[in-house]
Order: C-alpha cells, then sequence, then structure tokens
C-alpha cells in the first residue's frame, strides 16, 4: 500500500460489531457511523469515523483483529480497543499496550496510534505479532475529544457536567495512585474550573474506572509487558514517577532509559527532532497519573509516556499540530513504537 495512503480502508461496516472485554458481544451503537470505513492522514477524524475505520479493519482481518468496548464515557460512548493478535483466542503472548487522546485537545496523538495500529496489521511491521499481542486504545476521551473539535479547540478533560459552572475532570490527574498527593505537591487541583481538576475522588470518572479494569483484565497473567500512553506536545519521553519530585528513583531507570533513549534515536533516524528524555516529576509534578497507575499498581515495569511535538510556538498553536504534519510525524512515531515493541517481546526490566 502506498505510504500516501496509509490507514485508509473503504470496506463496509454495516455488519461489524463490537465487544465488550469481558466477552459479551453487543450492536454497535455509535450514531451517524459514516456507511464505509474512510480514514486517511491528511486530516484528523471524527470519533465516528475512528469507530467505522476500527469496525472495517476487522471485517477485513477478522481472524487478527477483535473490535471492543472497556465501557461507557460519561456521555455514553464506547472507549473502544482494538486487540491485534495472530491467535485471538489464546491470550498467551506479551501485550504491548498504546494509548491516545487521554487529554482531549493533543489531536495528534490519535493518528500516530492508527497509522501504528495499520501498518501491525497489514503493513511494513506485521512481523510484530510473532511475538507479542498489540492492544491499542485510540480515544481514551471520547467525550472530550468531541467536545474539543465541535466547540472548544483548547478543551483538556472530559465531559462530567456535576459541576455546571467549570464540567469536566482531568482524566490523567483522576487514577488511583498518589491521588491526594497533589495536596501537597500541587501535581493536580482541587478546583473544578483548574485544567488539572483531579475530580472529587479517585477513579471518580467512568473512563478512569473502565480503563483500570481493561488494564487488569488484560494483566491478569502479567502479560503486559510495555505500556505507552500517548500526549502531546512536550516532544519527550517521560519515565514514571510523576507525583513528586522527591519520589524514590526506580530501580530500573537505567533500563527505562535504555529503552527510551533507543526510541528517541529512531524517531530522529526519520526526521524527527529529539526527544528529552526524563523522569516525569522533572518537568512537573502529576499526581493521579495512568503511567504512575499502570506501573505502581498493575505493576508493570515498563511504563512510558511519550509525549509528541508541537505544532507551533503558542498555546494554539503546541495542540494544533498542521494536518500537513501528521503523516510525517506518524512515521516517525512509528519507528519509536516498534523500539518499544522489541522490548515487549523482549524486556529489560519486568
Amino acid at each position: 500500500m502506498s505510504s500516501r495512503f496509509l490507514v485508509l480502508c473503504t470496506l463496509a461496516v454495516a455488519c461489524a460489531a463490537v465487544t465488550q472485554h469481558n466477552g459479551r458481544s453487543m450492536a454497535k451503537r455509535q450514531t451517524a457511523v459514516p456507511s464505509a470505513g474512510n480514514l486517511s492522514l491528511t486530516k484528523y477524524p471524527t470519533f465516528n469515523e475512528v469507530v467505522a475505520y476500527l469496525n472495517a479493519l476487522q471485517a477485513k482481518h477478522p481472524t487478527l483483529v477483535r473490535v471492543s468496548s472497556a465501557g461507557k464515557s460519561v456521555e455514553g460512548r464506547d472507549i473502544i480497543f482494538v486487540r491485534v493478535s495472530k491467535n485471538l483466542s489464546q491470550e498467551s503472548k506479551p501485550v504491548m499496550l498504546v494509548d491516545a487522546l487521554m487529554h482531549a485537545r493533543e489531536w495528534i496523538t490519535l493518528p500516530a496510534v492508527l497509522y501504528f495500529l495499520q501498518q501491525v496489521v497489514e503493513g511494513s511491521a506485521t512481523s510484530l505479532l510473532d511475538d507479542i499481542d498489540l492492544v491499542v486504545v485510540p480515544v481514551l476521551n471520547p467525550d472530550g475529544y468531541e467536545y474539543s473539535r465541535t466547540k472548544d479547540r483548547l478543551w483538556r478533560k472530559n465531559r462530567n457536567t456535576t459541576n455546571k459552572k467549570c464540567p469536566g475532570v482531568d482524566l490523567n490527574r483522576n487514577f488511583d495512585y498518589h491521588w491526594a498527593d497533589f495536596i501537597m505537591s500541587g501535581g493536580a487541583s482541587d478546583d473544578p474550573c483548574d485544567l488539572q481538576y483531579a475530580g472529587g475522588e479517585a477513579a471518580s470518572e467512568p473512563e478512569t474506572r473502565n480503563y483500570q479494569s481493561l488494564v487488569r483484565t488484560l494483566n491478569k497473567n502479567k502479560l503486559i509487558k510495555m505500556y505507552v500512553n500517548l500526549h502531546s506536545p512536550e516532544q519527550a519521553i517521560f519515565t514514571p514517577w510523576g507525583y513528586s519530585v522527591t519520589a524514590p528513583t526506580l530501580p530500573d531507570i537505567n533500563k527505562l532509559n535504555v529503552i527510551a533513549k533507543e526510541a528517541n534515536a529512531a524517531m530522529v533516524k526519520a526526521g524527527a527532532k529529539s526527544y528529552a528524555v526524563e523522569n516525569m516529576a522533572a518537568d512537573y509534578p502529576s499526581t493521579g497519573t495512568v503511567t504512575d497507575w499502570v506501573r505502581g499498581v498493575a505493576g508493570v515495569a515498563q511504563t512510558f509516556c511519550l509525549e509528541l511535538p508541537p505544532g507551533g510556538d503558542s498555546k494554539q498553536e503546541g495542540f494544533a499540530v498542521p494536518t500537513s504534519e501528521i503523516l510525517p510525524i506518524s512515521q516517525q512515531v512509528f519507528q519509536g513504537l516498534k523500539v518499544f515493541a522489541k522490548y515487549a517481546s523482549k524486556p529489560l526490566t519486568q
């Protein structure tokens, strides 16, 4: 397939189904889904276009791809995840888990993971499946993403409307690990009007709870060997911990840094500017993050936050990466994710 038309699928999706992660089948409930799953890297897709594409990919590769739901968002959208495996009926290989769009305005993370997914399923990286299973969650915050697309480009949080004046919770401050530490460290906020509002309690949000449940299910036999959480626009690869600058240094931090530096080198070779490699709290303390939770609670040693490049110098430009940059950034990130995938099959630490 031509590199200019990667992540393009024209299969009908009317018969495609989504399954919940506990195995029960359910009819696809998204509304206004296009009749065909056309998706390209020349624009940012709507949430429904993403669902249509994933269902079409499953219809085209039914023995390789399974589309499922981890549960519902605040507004009732499915939190879709995709498992790619050469043996979908036997979950025994090491798992690489990748997610995106936890923060609604960080649009560039979505095409980056879709490009990676497509390359693993039917592109140049299919051999990765000889050694691992891949699980991708392309839109962790579907309500926030659609609100960012249609109402407020810089919207960050989910769409919890408990507080009518200041809706939304920062999902990446809501995970149940060192959640309350923000009271001392300033790594989040208890003000509902703040962009980093942590919620009324740990894991207060359905998106957070459903994702924690999914990770526990995927890791029930300690199979998750690599976790990469995509954000933007810091252009950095962060390692735990994020909750405090005084948090204990990880005993395997040197091994994590080896992986991160190799991923950076691969992206630079593909044309990217160099990514910073550092501890998350060194950038700024962040409590209740998913990366800290996956490492500290789920017990996944190889855990990273990959921050993609900005679109410009201003705040608006930082998050609004031009559509002309979607393909080159996705191709660069693909090279980095291949490095992470290598260490899913041959962990340096676990």
